[in-house]
């Protein structure tokens, strides 16, 4: 299936959040999981939750900007 119908916005937009979400991730060393902060995910508490977390939300973020890039160069 082509996606050339697929406006360029689409991977724009989860490209920035998800990418945003490693970075806020890296600088933070944690993220909450809710306003009260009852649970709260961090670097050194929970590994295996926040590598994995951090590295999908930046690998999915990278690619979908990868994708605007080479839309808008070609």
């Amino acid at each position: 299936m082509s996606d050339a119908g697929t406006p360029t916005w689409r991977y724009l937009v989860p490209g920035v959040l998800f990418l945003g979400l490693a970075v806020y991730m890296l600088l933070s060393g944690e993220v909450a999981l809710d306003k009260r902060r009852a649970m709260v995910i961090t670097r050194s508490g929970d590994p295996l939750i926040y590598w994995p977390i951090t590295v999908v939300s930046g690998t999915v973020g990278l690619l979908a900007l990868r994708k605007v890039w080479r839309r808008i160069g070609a």
